[in-house]
């Protein structure tokens, strides 16, 4: 795959590109060990052999079917106790992508983003994004953004609620181009927050939020109850509307049923 970033003013403009990696997000961690990286610096992998999500999960790929990459960002105009709004602006990025390329068709799929940042169209998972932060005194350094998008992988594991571009499209798709229309897209709501426009992030991921407003099942230790999405804290913390009040879950609290 021959890649060529031409529409971002710094996102991917430098770009690593390995035939194969255990993980993006690894490479780029030691990157940044051992370099001074340029700000949105990319790591991109026709495959990845160990990658990682949130919380230690594992994210399956087939090998140059789909989109396995990692931004490096310079976060350091970002508090530390503000970090989960470059989890919005980043989730919202990719959820726009996505959006922009469904858009057109006759029976629009719903792309929306599951808390804390997946990428669900039509109740499936076509991306996940894994943010690993470095802080340094009240505020972030480095931001290491790493991204799966599914995109021609067309057979997934038994079990796995999973879909892709291709499978919705009903086509084959140029994985350069989608990566240059992803980057275009993380890169100006990532800009929106740098301009500190969280009211725009705030409305625009509350807007596109799976279930919510939505009366459903969640899990909770043991104990399975019903409850509605209402909002999300200045943490990142999942408001939810129960039938003893509101309560707030951290992420892996609670597990959507």
């Amino acid at each position: 795959m021959e890649i060529n970033v031409n529409n971002t003013f710094f996102t991917g403009k430098f770009l690593l590109h390995l035939p194969s990696v255990d993980s993006t997000n690894n490479f780029a961690k030691n990157h940044i060990a051992n370099n001074s990286p340029i700000d949105g610096t990319v790591i991109f992998a026709d495959e990845q052999f160990a990658g990682r999500g949130q919380s230690g999960n594992k994210w399956q790929t087939e090998a140059h079917k789909n989109l396995t990459f990692s931004i490096i960002y310079q976060t350091s105009f970002l508090p530390a106790t503000a970090q989960f709004l470059l989890n919005k602006a980043i989730s919202l990025g990719v959820w726009a992508m996505l959006d922009a390329y469904f858009r057109l068709e006759k029976n629009k799929p719903i792309v929306e983003v599951k808390w804390p940042n997946d990428i669900f169209v039509n109740n499936k998972k076509i991306a996940g994004i894994l943010i690993e932060n470095t802080i340094a005194g009240m505020n972030l350094k480095h931001s290491v953004i790493g991204i799966g998008l599914n995109v021609n992988q067309c057979v997934f594991a038994d079990g796995v609620n999973a879909t892709s571009m291709q499978l919705v499209l009903e086509k084959s798709l140029d994985r350069n181009q989608i990566l240059n229309d992803i980057f275009l897209y993380i890169e100006k709501y990532y800009l929106l927050l740098k301009q500190q426009r969280n009211e725009v992030l705030d409305k625009e991921y509350l807007a596109n939020l799976y279930q919510k407003e939505k009366w459903t099942f969640y899990k909770k230790g043991e104990e399975i109850f019903e409850g509605k999405i209402i909002g999300i804290d200045q943490f990142g913390k999942l408001i939810l509307e129960t039938m003893t009040g509101k309560e707030s879950f951290a992420f892996k609290e609670i597990q959507f049923l």
